[in-house]
């Protein structure tokens, strides 16, 4: 433990130096000292053991036997959070020191609080810098392409054969069939319009994001409870388990096994279906899938071809890619390995950008979006060839990343991860063409298609039974296009990265050898490109902001008042006198990719104005978001205004002044406020528009909502329209679920 000298009795009790437990250790209480007498330092108190917080340490720091100066928590991913401290003996704590509590190692000389959790050695791989557009495959990705196809498969009798069938999750909010027109789908639903359907040997399904429609499951209109819980994800994966048995079925009959009424009922009822009131294990899916696998097995019986091998490839995105984690982990448990007559091949998962927060989301103070059947679930086993890429650029706390790595950190068999630049859905794909003024007239100019391109090209160099580019039908083929200006705009960026003077850079040398962390080292990238506007003429001079539609231009606005307030507070943090832990890792990064003032280079700076989307911007929490959104927004306000009416009325009319009384004061609780009125004379107009939305309406949009929506966003200690905080903080990683 480092300790500075005495001032006032007090020591600075400095940081921990507590590696976080394997898997198989996090259980075991740290060894500790026998018959051990008082010594002045940190301790652990209590170590939790079961719920969300399993493995969390809480500490203090004693200075003698009955009084402590400080306490933190430590993560059981390693992260060191301080909670309290004083410098004052006067505002030392007391409580009784115990022989029992577990003496703590000291910190390295230089170690600060607050390192981010989960990211020192943090190292995915990297893209390639080459056009997308003009790729070919190497003579070595030709022959793992001809690998792949197996000539014993199907004989000359056709008496047996292999199928493959491809399982698309759509991310939250997304759905093929509302985004579609207005070119904002996403790459999943390119990657789903790509794979072979012939009906026989390949077959493809598609399920919609949760939070959008989804009939057959019961789910007719947008879900508010999708969109911010989750809610929905678990019968999606059960549905798509369901698939697969027909998949095998209609190979061999022509005909699927189970028609949708039956599938419904199994997805959405509890009993003798497969919804559970909140997962705990998966006896009731197997019991159930048991029963599906006999009716395959008789249904099948006699019938050629036979399936020998089911080649499943599954493919997500964001909410989605976390569903399709747990669809393999379930389907392979379940099956035991067995879909009627046929192997289960698990050949490839292509995920983008996995994030669960099934339930209370990490931006809530008391959940980490683990929760239901995402518990336990998010760890791949027996994949073949597996890819995950992941967004640098992205910090909302509601999005933290799940990465690929097993429990502890261990990297899994067969999977692969890519960090690429950019926010959530610039990966997976969601944004129409001209969205913040980015990608201004073309789905081509999306920052998504780098990686969609990518991942088209992986895949089939795995197998999967996707059409090659030139084998799509032009409407498909269109939505793989990439302008040659983000071409060269995307390889600025990734030469950027590598061209930097480490030992002339502070920043760039720290992120390399004491944060050690690629994510880290991006986004600091973002900070020195975001540092580079820091006047009001310099942002609004960008293409994209001069571009934007008006609402955007306010988010974009707004977004940047939180960014410099992000920037005051790490240089108040960094340059007043305070003890050295106080200032946090992410604090001292922000200052100095600020101070630096690094020149970005004239196609990075492009790269981000006109290709890299906000995503902090544009995260409401508060305010109608889709077409649909809207519509309900003014159908609440119109209710709300005509009970207000009808009241008002009742209170004039009634003979009782006690009546009258009561019931005007009734009236007044659905009195409009400023923000609802402005949505009212808008729709009274018959505008096709919705109102402005800016921080000032905030509150009432929340008081619109609710107590409940106000409470949770006095809880997450925001009062704008978006999260606290803004682009100055690291994106939250995760290695366990």
């Amino acid at each position: 433990m480092r300790n500075p000298g005495r001032t006032h009795r007090w020591r600075h009790p400095g940081c921990l130096n507590i590696k976080p437990l394997p898997a198989t250790q996090a259980a075991l209480p740290p060894r500790k000292e026998t018959n051990m007498a008082f010594r002045e330092g940190w301790y652990q108190i209590r170590r939790e053991t079961g719920g969300p917080n399993e493995g969390r340490v809480h500490c203090r720091y004693f200075v003698d036997a009955s009084t402590y100066s400080a306490q933190c928590i430590l993560e059981a991913n390693g992260a060191q959070i301080l909670t309290w401290q004083t410098q004052d003996p006067a505002h030392y704590r007391k409580a009784a020191w115990s022989s029992e509590y577990v003496r703590l190692a000291s910190a390295k000389p230089g170690d600060w609080w607050d390192n981010p959790a989960t990211s020192a050695g943090y190292n995915p791989d990297i893209p390639g810098d080459y056009s997308r557009e003009k790729r070919k495959p190497t003579a070595r990705e030709l022959c793992q392409r001809a690998s792949h196809v197996d000539p014993a498969a199907t004989d000359g009798l056709q008496c047996s054969t292999e199928i493959h069938v491809g399982i698309f999750f759509d991310g939250t909010n997304n759905n093929m069939e509302r985004d579609r027109p207005l070119l904002g789908h996403s790459n999943i639903v390119s990657l789903f319009d790509a794979h072979k359907d012939d009906r026989k040997t390949c077959f493809r399904y598609y399920i919609p994001g949760v939070g959008t429609p989804f009939r057959q499951i019961g789910e007719t209109t947008e879900s508010d409870d999708g969109k911010a819980f989750a809610i929905g994800g678990e019968s999606r994966i059960y549905w798509a388990m369901l698939l697969v048995y027909n998949a095998v079925c209609a190979a061999a009959t022509g005909n699927d096994l189970l028609q949708e009424a039956e599938m419904t009922q199994l997805v959405t009822s509890y009993g003798g279906g497969l919804k559970t009131a909140w997962h705990l294990g998966n006896d009731k899916a197997r019991t159930v899938l048991r029963g599906v696998h006999q009716r395959l097995l008789t249904a099948v019986e006699g019938r050629r071809p036979t399936v020998l091998r089911l080649n499943l490839s599954v493919f997500g995105f964001s909410r989605g890619a976390a569903q399709a984690r747990t669809f393999c982990n379930w389907l392979q448990e379940a099956s035991g390995g067995m879909v009627g007559t046929a192997t289960l091949r698990l050949r490839f998962v292509g995920l983008f950008d996995t994030v669960a927060s099934v339930g209370l989301a990490d931006s809530s103070p008391v959940g980490t979006g683990f929760m239901d059947w995402a518990d336990g679930t998010m760890e791949i086993q027996g994949v073949e060839r597996g890819l995950h890429y992941v967004a640098a650029h992205e910090i909302r706390r509601s999005f933290p990343l799940s990465t690929a790595r097993g429990q502890g950190g261990i990297a899994v068999s067969g999977l692969s991860e890519y960090i690429y630049p950019g926010a959530h859905s610039d990966l997976g794909g969601g944004y129409s063409p001209g969205d913040q003024g980015k990608a201004a007239g073309a789905r081509a100019k999306l920052l998504s298609q780098i990686p969609l391109n990518d991942m088209h090209f992986e895949a089939i160099n795995a197998g999967v039974e996707l059409m090659r580019k030139d084998q799509l039908e032009p409407r498909v083929r269109i939505d793989f296009q990439v302008d040659p200006d983000l071409d060269t705009a995307f390889s600025a960026y990734t030469q950027w990265t590598t061209q930097l003077d480490e030992k002339a850079d502070d920043v760039a040398s720290r992120a390399k050898a004491e944060v050690d962390g690629r994510m880290q080292y991006h986004m600091q990238l973002y900070w020195r490109w975001r540092a580079s506007k820091q006047t009001d003429a310099q942002f609004k001079q960008m293409v994209s902001y001069r571009t934007a539609s008006a609402q955007d231009k306010q988010d974009l606005w707004e977004a940047e008042g939180d960014w410099r307030r992000d920037m005051e507070q790490a240089r108040r943090a960094v340059e007043t006198p305070a003890p050295r832990s106080t200032v946090g890792a992410v604090s001292r990064a922000l200052y100095q990719a600020v101070k630096q003032q690094v020149q970005v280079p004239p196609l990075v700076d492009a790269f981000f104005d006109q290709h890299v989307h906000d995503s902090h911007a544009g995260f409401w929490l508060l305010g109608p978001q889709t077409t649909y959104d809207r519509q309900v927004y003014i159908n609440e306000v119109k209710a709300k205004q005509k009970t207000y009416e009808e009241l008002t009325e009742l209170a004039r009319t009634t003979t009782s002044p006690e009546a009258s009384f009561a019931l005007h004061a009734q009236a007044l609780t659905y009195q409009l406020n400023n923000f609802e009125r402005r949505v009212l004379d808008v729709a009274a107009a018959g505008s096709a528009q919705f109102p402005l939305m800016t921080d000032a309406d905030a509150a009432d949009m929340a008081s619109h909502k609710g107590i409940k929506t106000q409470a949770a966003l006095w809880a997450m200690g925001t009062g704008t329209r978006r999260e606290a905080n803004g682009h100055g903080q690291y994106r939250r990683l995760f290695d366990r679920s």
